[in-house]
């Protein structure tokens, strides 16, 4: 049976990362209409790669809920635990299973595309729900929904960009932390 306890350097590391998370969206963010560019996501597929599926889980939930509660988007956090647990299930498969944790440079586009993607389409799935449940037509809600996740489409170029160049420098931090 594994140890389901963390010691407390882990909880330390995984508790400044989640900071990390919430300070890059609070401070590093472009408004785009009602969404903004911002690295949280790629933060979030770099903790995933650092840390593991389990740790890269909790370290989103907590980066991106902590940010959701302080800005005003406590009504809508539970979806964005929800979406962040989406996204690092899909990093899990791509990366742990498909890719078997091998962080060649290739790999790590892979994994930021895979993630970018999972985004949209999460994004684009929830505005569209949302539009259709106002009583609009498909096609208005699925509008509605592009129009909408404009700043979703930037977000997921900054993630595409940043993980190849964050996750190595990253990764000789947490090794170096650890010797």
């Amino acid at each position: 049976m594994k140890n389901n306890t963390f010691t407390t350097r882990e909880l330390l590391e995984m508790s400044l990362f989640s900071a990390l998370i919430v300070l890059s969206i609070q401070f590093f963010r472009i408004q785009i209409g009602p969404q903004f560019i911002h690295f949280g996501n790629a933060l979030v597929v770099v903790a995933c790669l650092l840390y593991g599926t389990r740790k890269g889980a909790l370290i989103a939930t907590v980066g991106l809920g902590v940010f959701d509660f302080l800005n005003g988007y406590s009504s809508v956090v539970w979806i964005t635990i929800l979406e962040s647990i989406v996204v690092v299930l899909m990093i899990h498969l791509v990366y742990e299973k498909l890719l078997k944790r091998n962080d060649k440079i290739n790999n790590l586009i892979i994994v930021a595309v895979v993630a970018a993607v999972t985004k949209i389409v999460l994004n684009l799935f929830k505005y569209t729900l949302i539009g259709m449940a106002g009583n609009v037509t498909m096609n208005a809600a699925l509008s509605l929904a592009f129009s909408k996740i404009i700043g979703t489409f930037g977000s997921s170029l900054a993630t595409v960009i940043a993980v190849p160049i964050l996750y190595p420098l990253f990764k000789k931090i947490t090794v170096n932390l650890r010797k």
